[in-house]
């Protein structure tokens, strides 16, 4: 935990905003150093005010916050990046809301986020510039966040066998964050699977604990493998096409819903709007 001093400057994107009386703004800031904070902008609706472009969501600033009891108060902000392109599509816009809820909602105040933080900035800015595809912006950063969470699935190999390769049909444990190969699937669950079972059917598990599985192809899983074990600055680089796009983005959805325990109505509005 960073040292708390009464007047203090650091780097924030904003998560969220909540517009209060007629000039105020109650901000959730999430920062590198101290994580989470909420923010009473005072006056910094007024036509005037320097700070605005700051108070704006998904604006990232450098901030000088005064401490409260309760809460933080902005003295001033001056803002490094708008991402304005995130408002150039109502479907950017719909997804970078959705993606900063999920934030917002995983971080901690006053504890240092500078992974978290760097996520976002990295999601916010591709989703701005449009030249990567949604569905792998999405899937990335959902993924991502469960790790960063706590809830980072083993994907290194089959957690029977071991074996790195698992075939057309492995298989991504939802709910233990393992992975096993199309063989020791079949051969745990031959009798849950004598038919094809569809994909939202939980089975039972060893020790007759329910479980639910996304399928990973080998596609899917070298895109998983690389969202969780490369440099977070090459996060997005990556492609996945055609049917391993659609199981991609099921798989790094559910998991992460999961482990969150609900969902989100910036998730509905995102999809309604992509026409999912």
């Amino acid at each position: 935990m960073a040292e708390k001093t009464p007047v203090f400057n650091t780097p924030g994107v904003v998560l969220r905003t909540t517009d209060v009386g007629d000039r105020d703004r109650m901000l959730t800031v999430l920062t590198p150093e101290y994580g989470k904070l909420s923010v009473f902008a005072r006056g910094v609706r007024k036509i005037t005010s320097g700070s605005l472009p700051a108070a704006q969501l998904f604006a990232y600033a450098d901030f000088t916050l005064r401490r409260g009891s309760q809460h933080c108060y902005l003295n001033e902000a001056a803002i490094r990046e708008t991402f304005l392109g995130i408002s150039g599509t109502i479907e950017g816009a719909a997804l970078a809301s959705y993606l900063c809820e999920a934030a917002d909602e995983l971080s901690v105040p006053d504890v240092a986020s500078p992974e978290l933080a760097q996520l976002v900035l990295n999601t916010l800015w591709t989703v701005s510039a449009g030249k990567r595809p949604r569905h792998i912006v999405k899937g990335a950063f959902e993924m991502r966040v469960a790790a960063i969470a706590g809830y980072q699935p083993d994907v290194a190999g089959c957690c029977v066998c071991g074996n790195e390769d698992c075939g057309a049909r492995g298989m991504l444990d939802i709910m233990n964050g393992r992975l096993l190969c199309e063989h020791c699937y079949n051969d745990l669950y031959k009798e849950q699977v004598s038919q094809y079972i569809p994909a939202d059917t939980p089975l039972t598990d060893e020790y007759g604990q329910t479980v639910l599985f996304r399928r990973v192809t080998p596609g899917v899983l070298r895109a998983l493998r690389y969202i969780l074990y490369t440099d977070p600055k090459r996060q997005f680089s990556f492609t996945v096409d055609g049917e391993d796009a659609v199981l991609f983005a099921d798989a790094c959805e559910t998991y992460l819903l999961h482990h969150i325990g609900h969902g989100y109505k910036t998730l509905s509005f995102y999809k309604s709007v992509e026409g999912l």
